[in-house]
């Protein structure tokens, strides 16, 4: 029994514990953990804290300090309202939001390793860095340095009230995006403390995460703060929401909450709303497009897919793509899949016959199809199209593999699927021990293109199926299935259709 004891005080008391790492940033002393060969701090402000005065302003610098300051933990993410599930779960939140973590295999200056941003999904109303399935851990140890960061979401974070327009301090109501910006410069200014290369930063996001790399490419704001850019799911061709209707849904929104007028009063009143007040009315506004980017004539000077299109964006090493099954976001955003065919009018038989020439697809499948393709695939394949033909690196893929546990119980890889091969199998917890072997080489093969690609600009390398780059003609889209290869002309025909649509709308020549 004395035996049993001591074994169990030994497992409790004697694990091996995680080394603290010290290091020093502009604004003063830091305290990381380590784990095997991979140093983390955590809750690292970019910014300061959004709050009083400072809500609905563009972010201002973070407080330095001169004590060692603990970065082991996780900082509260940005205000939302809870939804509790596995991938979403109940984390502390607070308007005291603006912080970011670092991962790195080498916290040596002299490292200059390639730096990869990460900015989370979530609608532009929830998520967080704090998320477990983002943890930076395994792509660290592919030699980069990993950062996530939080930013303003819903209301807080995107509100064009003319109240605002109206105070000299307040710039654009894009502060979410703002706030990515400003995280971007704190890397510039700090990333090399962490043996970071601040001259070779890749950002990449998935969904409103990748929104938020295509606006970034886009914005003029942004030029320079990074060399690449990674799109998981984040549209292309769809409208930016306009400043009308940006400050509509504004307007709206104080009126609910009792506040009238565009003046001084009117902003100071909306200042002091409480934050349990903000989301309760935010979760009866519509998800699509009330609280999202606009365009604000600053940092979105212009709809996204034109920016694009006539050369304005940043020219980058861009990659992107998206999954097999994007459609399993509609009820999620209270989309009516059944509505998508009746927007093609007269049109509808030709397009059907494009989708379906064998008269095999069930009407669930080709609304599904439609969904994907008009959203998400048509988008990362235009905006990479576009970066080609304006002198960028560019690469496109489609990611269909399926793991087992799933197969036969859902249509094809849902949004957000490819998120767990992005980042591995750390933050899953107990769901990862249901990984297949299988599984862990998809993500081996992930993680490789997605670090090559940071490092180089290039996701290839010895041992790895060929990935080529798009040319202003066209070119092949890598396929993630069982068996991962480069397909040319990949869902050219309904990708097509949506090019057309997308010509229509703009005038402009499709990609």
């Amino acid at each position: 029994m004395c035996r049993l004891v001591l074994i169990f005080l030994f497992a409790v008391f004697c694990q091996p514990a995680m080394a603290a790492v010290e290091l020093r940033i502009t604004q003063g002393p830091l305290s990381g953990g380590s784990e095997e060969g991979v140093a983390f701090f955590k809750d690292i402000p970019y910014a300061a804290a959004p709050i009083g005065k400072l809500r609905w302003q563009a972010p201002a610098p973070a407080l330095h300090w001169e004590l060692t300051r603990p970065a082991r933990a996780f900082g509260p993410v940005c205000p939302q309202n809870r939804r509790g599930s596995f991938f979403m779960p109940n984390l502390a939140q607070s308007e005291d939001c603006l912080s970011l973590n670092v991962w790195t295999p080498q916290a040596n200056p002299a490292a200059k390793l390639a730096v990869m941003v990460w900015i989370h999904g979530g609608a532009f109303v929830e998520g967080g860095a704090a998320q477990p399935i983002y943890d930076g851990f395994e792509l660290a140890q592919h030699g980069v340095v990993v950062v996530s960061l939080n930013y303003r979401l819903g209301v807080l974070g995107f509100f064009h009230h003319p109240a605002l327009a109206a105070s000299a301090d307040a710039g654009s109501g894009n502060f979410g995006l703002l706030d990515q910006i400003a995280a971007l410069k704190w890397v510039r200014d700090n990333i090399a403390a962490f043996g970071g290369d601040p001259a070779k930063v890749t950002i990449f996001g998935e969904s409103a995460g990748g929104i938020s790399v295509n606006d970034l490419v886009a914005s003029p704001l942004a030029r320079g703060l990074f060399i690449r850019a990674i799109s998981e799911s984040g549209l292309g061709l769809q409208p930016v929401r306009s400043a009308a209707d940006a400050e509509k849904a504004a307007l709206a929104f104080a009126d609910e909450s009792g506040i009238e007028g565009r003046d001084a009063d009117a902003l100071a009143r909306l200042r002091a709303l409480p934050v349990a007040d903000i989301l309760r009315r935010q979760e009866g506004m519509n998800r699509e497009t009330a609280v999202q980017p606009y365009i604000d004539g600053s940092v979105i000077p212009e709809d996204i897919s034109i920016a694009f299109a006539r050369g304005d964006a940043a020219k980058i090493d861009y990659l992107a793509g998206s999954n097999s099954n994007e459609a399993s976001l509609a009820s999620a955003i209270g989309s009516d899949l059944a509505t998508g065919p009746a927007r093609f009018g007269p049109l509808l038989p030709k397009v059907r016959a494009i989708y379906d020439a064998n008269g095999v697809l069930s009407e669930e499948q080709f609304e599904r199809e439609l969904f994907n393709d008009a959203l998400f695939g048509a988008g990362a394949y235009g905006l990479a199209a576009f970066e080609a033909r304006h002198d960028g690196e560019a690469y496109v893929y489609h990611f269909a593999y399926l793991a087992d546990t799933y197969r036969g119980k859902v249509p094809g890889v849902g949004h957000g699927g490819e998120i767990p091969y992005v980042f591995g199998l750390k933050g899953l917890g107990v769901l990862g021990n249901a990984a297949s072997e299988k599984d862990r080489r998809v993500i081996a093969l992930v993680q490789s293109y997605w670090t090559n690609f940071a490092k180089t600009g290039d996701p290839n390398a010895a041992g790895l199926p060929l990935w080529p780059r798009l040319t202003p003609g066209g070119g092949e889209t890598l396929v993630f299935d069982d068996t991962t290869k480069a397909v040319d002309h990949f869902r050219m025909g309904q990708i097509g259709v949506m090019k057309d649509v997308w010509s229509r709308r703009t005038g402009l020549s499709a990609p």
